[in-house]
């Protein structure tokens, strides 16, 4: 009698093992990206995962696919990207790429025909990706520029750094007027064309902006694109609202 409770007892303790093990999560994917298809798409690659049936890939924390695959061309412009694992009803955390672009919510600048010498005439987007207005007047920050405006016939425009009389640097960057007057609607830029320095400066519109330090049309290296919005134009004083992207190569611009 005691040998068969023993055995009772031992095969519920492997029946009550077992069922754990199914119920335990996959590993969570470790994600790596590149930007490909001219800033259009993020590519997703991971390792496979021991023992997981496929994948779940989610953009801004909704599902957008199930695959078997481990690799995935992601063309949906969004803030994250997320893929996680899973097995059966199981499924592991998930591993996230963050694609958010840095907003700068306000920013004034004026024009270069301004009488005021003390007063920022352009602006460049610091390492955190944010917009900070400099001065003309000041050569120590010309390194720091990636556009200043200027009024031409009485028409205020963005223009390249490299555009100004005394060059402020090399870089050769330009815009884009996206057509569109809502910020948070231009969720992707145009693809490289029809970008100019410089670009008459509308009330009310958004542009585009690519930011290319080494004139080598689109790469995946050192470029950056990012849109504006016209907030005011006030006399020579220009307010602005921007967003950078800061993964290199990426036009996706999602906001809020």
């Amino acid at each position: 009698m005691k040998k068969v409770l023993t055995l009772a007892i031992a095969s519920a303790a492997i029946l009550i093992l077992v069922g754990c093990e199914s119920n335990v999560a996959p590993e969570t994917p470790l994600v790596t990206s590149t930007v490909a298809d001219s800033g259009a798409t993020l590519a997703l690659s991971w390792s496979a995962v021991a023992g997981a049936d496929g994948y779940i890939i989610y953009a801004d924390d909704t599902l957008v696919d199930t695959i078997s695959t481990t690799t995935y061309a992601a063309t949906i412009p969004a803030k994250k990207y997320a893929v996680s694992a899973y097995a059966g009803i199981d499924e592991s955390a998930t591993q996230e790429i963050d694609c958010s672009p840095v907003v700068t919510e306000s920013l004034i600048v004026y024009s270069s025909a301004d009488s005021d010498s003390t007063q920022p005439n352009g602006f460049g987007f610091n390492t955190s990706g944010t917009a900070v207005a400099y001065l003309l007047t000041d050569t120590a920050s010309y390194p720091l520029f990636d556009y200043w405006i200027q009024t031409d016939n009485d028409t205020m425009q963005f223009v390249s750094p490299n555009q100004y009389p005394d060059t402020l640097n090399d870089e050769v960057n330009v815009t884009k007027n996206s057509g569109g007057t809502s910020f948070d609607a231009e969720d992707i830029c145009d693809a490289p064309g029809g970008y100019t320095t410089p670009t008459a400066i509308n009330a009310n519109a958004v542009y585009f902006f690519w930011i290319d330090p080494t004139n080598n049309n689109w790469d995946a290296t050192t470029d950056h694109f990012g849109k504006i919005k016209i907030k005011a134009i006030d006399g020579m004083k220009v307010t602005l609202e921007l967003a950078y992207q800061p993964v290199a190569g990426l036009r996706w611009v999602v906001t809020p």
